[in-house]
């Protein structure tokens, strides 16, 4: 019989794993998102070159072409229409305590929940939580798009200001007549919804449970590698964490 700690355990990774889940869905424009500035504290002490006003002036309109505004959008829009429910749905079909044992929780804690699925687990506890998991997560995503939204425009200039050191004046002006073809404007019009297409993001998906069944290995790796540092201390400075110190 599965203990109310074990329970608990479980539906909190689950909840976990939702909000990572919404993080990942925002993946496919994350690698596009690291030309955005980062914040004061971790900017390296040699700051990059100037940018040549003229290769700047230049990079924008290929950027306009590539990454118009009201792309946030449109890719979670994608993401949204049946898409997260997939992955979803196949997070609910792992072991649960495959899955738990991934997401941190002990051995003692994961061996408890026995070979039931995540799914089968969590609807023990709230026979409403598919449907509860399916309206939070288009809560959320309906949410965030407003708020990456106004990431847009501060990740295109700054995607500007990359393409305008990679590329030279004449690289950029090839790349304008391109996208000024029937074709280039093809392309160039679905570049970005490439990374959100059912197939590629079906692809990617496929990784998720050869990655949850390596993750107690990879565990086990970083606690080896940090074995020689102290234990971190838990809120308030009442001493080190521990797993006993997990609320009940």
């Amino acid at each position: 019989m599965m203990s109310d700690r074990s329970s608990f355990l479980t539906l909190r990774h689950a909840r976990l794993g939702l909000a990572g889940l919404v993080l990942a869905a925002l993946s496919p424009v994350q690698v596009h998102a690291q030309a955005s500035p980062a914040p004061a504290a971790s900017v390296a002490s040699e700051a990059p070159e100037p940018v040549d006003p003229a290769r700047l002036t230049a990079a924008r309109p290929v950027v306009e072409k590539l990454w118009p505004l009201g792309t946030y959008r449109r890719m979670m829009d994608s993401v949204m229409t049946g898409m997260m429910q997939q992955i979803m749905n196949q997070m609910f079909d792992m072991r649960a305590g495959d899955f738990a044992k991934a997401a941190g929780a002990s051995g003692a804690d994961a061996d408890a929940v026995g070979d039931k699925t995540l799914g089968e687990l969590a609807s023990e506890v709230d026979p409403h939580f598919r449907e509860r998991t399916s309206i939070a997560t288009d809560v959320m995503m309906k949410e965030m798009i407003p708020l990456i939204e106004k990431l847009e425009p501060g990740i295109r200039e700054a995607l500007a200001s990359v393409y305008a050191r990679k590329f030279s004046a004449a690289q950029l002006a090839d790349m304008n007549a391109f996208f000024a073809t029937p074709s280039g404007t093809a392309f160039a019009g679905e570049f970005m919804m490439t990374f959100v297409n059912p197939e590629l993001m079906g692809q990617m998906q496929s990784f998720v449970p050869e990655l949850m069944a390596a993750m107690p290995g990879i565990t086990a790796k970083v606690e080896a590698a940090t074995a020689h540092l102290p234990p971190p201390v838990k809120p308030g400075g009442a001493g080190p964490s521990s797993d006993a110190a997990t609320p009940e």
